[in-house]
C-alpha cells in the first residue's frame, strides 16, 4: 500500500470509530434496538474487532433467533475467523428462513469453500447464480 492508500485507510478507520461512538450513544436510549445493534456490529466487524461484533449480533439473536442480519453477519464473522462449523450452522438457518436470498447462498457457499467442502460450495454458488438470474429477468 502506498502512502496515499495508507492515509485513506487511516481516514476510513477514524470515520468508522466516529460512527461507533454515535451508535453507542444511540444505544443508551434504546439498548435493544436491532437496527442500531446491527449497524454497530457491522462497524466493529469492518475494523476486524470481531469479538465486539459477535457480542452484538448474539444479542440480536437472543431477542430474535430468526433475525437474518444477525445470522448472516455472525456467519460471515465466523467464516473470516475460521470457525466454519459455527458459520455453516448460522448460514444454513438463514437460507432456510429466506431461501430466495442470493447473498445468503453466496455467503454459505464461500464458507463451504473455505472449509474445503467444494461440492456443497458449488451447489450453493449455483443457487446464488440462479437467484441472481431470476432477479435480472
Amino acid at each position: 500500500m502506498d502512502a496515499q492508500g495508507h492515509a485513506q485507510a487511516q481516514s476510513d478507520k477514524i470515520q468508522i470509530k466516529d460512527q461507533i461512538e454515535k451508535y453507542k450513544e444511540m444505544l443508551k436510549s434504546d439498548p435493544n434496538n436491532p437496527t442500531i445493534l446491527s449497524n454497530l456490529g457491522a462497524c466493529y466487524a469492518s475494523i476486524n474487532e470481531f469479538e465486539e461484533a459477535t457480542d452484538l449480533f448474539n444479542k440480536i439473536l437472543e431477542q430474535d433467533p430468526k433475525n437474518l442480519d444477525g445470522l448472516n453477519n455472525l456467519g460471515v464473522i465466523f467464516t473470516q475467523t475460521g470457525k466454519f462449523d459455527e458459520a455453516i450452522a448460522k448460514l444454513e438457518v438463514a437460507v432456510k428462513l429466506k431461501p430466495d436470498s442470493a447473498k445468503l447462498w453466496s455467503n454459505l457457499g464461500e464458507t463451504y469453500r473455505r472449509a474445503g467442502n467444494y461440492h456443497k460450495a458449488n451447489v450453493c454458488r449455483m443457487r446464488a447464480i440462479q437467484l441472481n438470474e431470476r432477479i435480472k429477468e
